[in-house]
């Protein structure tokens, strides 16, 4: 009969990864972007918002009122997720839904005055998330990295919309939503 392993392994302390090689800036940027999700999940928990509503809630505030057709399209969702999604925004009085004066099937969403303070509040909370997690970073740094990652984001297909709107859909079942 095999002896039961009974000695004590002592953790070895988290290492700085090394930064060369483009393989570790990958390494690096998906510990960074773990790191950032945690706590942007806990900034924006006390609001009463998760990463679904501010995807829609962006997309709205970036692109003004838009059909709910578009929302379906842009988000990646089937219709009753989006319906559930935007339930659950109007009953927070973020979003207005209206009917479009010259089709009345064709539905409009737009931010509401709320939808707006809601959103100056999550920047504020996400400002916060960021002096934590780059604190070893100066505001020119800063700036510099926001640059360099929206211009290796413009360079190829970076569908992060859909992709929170993917996470939305498997969050969400339908028939509680």
């Amino acid at each position: 009969m095999a002896q039961p392993y009974t000695r004590y392994v002592t953790p070895l302390p988290p290492q700085p990864l090394a930064t060369s090689g483009a393989a570790r800036s990958t390494v690096l940027i998906t510990r960074l972007a773990r790191a950032m999700r945690r706590q942007f999940e806990r900034a924006v928990a006390p609001l009463g918002l998760r990463a679904r509503h501010l995807v829609a809630l962006t997309h709205l505030k970036d692109h003004g009122p838009s059909a709910q057709q578009t929302l379906i399209e842009v988000l990646g969702l089937d219709a009753s997720n989006l319906v559930a999604l935007l339930n659950e925004l109007e009953d927070a009085d973020l979003i207005v839904r209206s009917r479009d004066r010259a089709d009345r099937r064709r539905g409009i969403i737009e931010l509401s005055l709320e939808g707006e303070r809601m959103l100056l509040e999550v920047d504020r909370a996400l400002e916060a998330v960021d002096d934590e997690i780059l604190s070893a970073l100066s505001p020119a740094e800063r700036t510099m990295l926001n640059d360099l990652l929206a211009r290796a984001g413009a360079s190829g297909p970076l569908e992060c919309d859909k992709e929170a709107a993917e996470e939305c859909a498997e969050e969400c079942d339908p028939p509680a939503c």
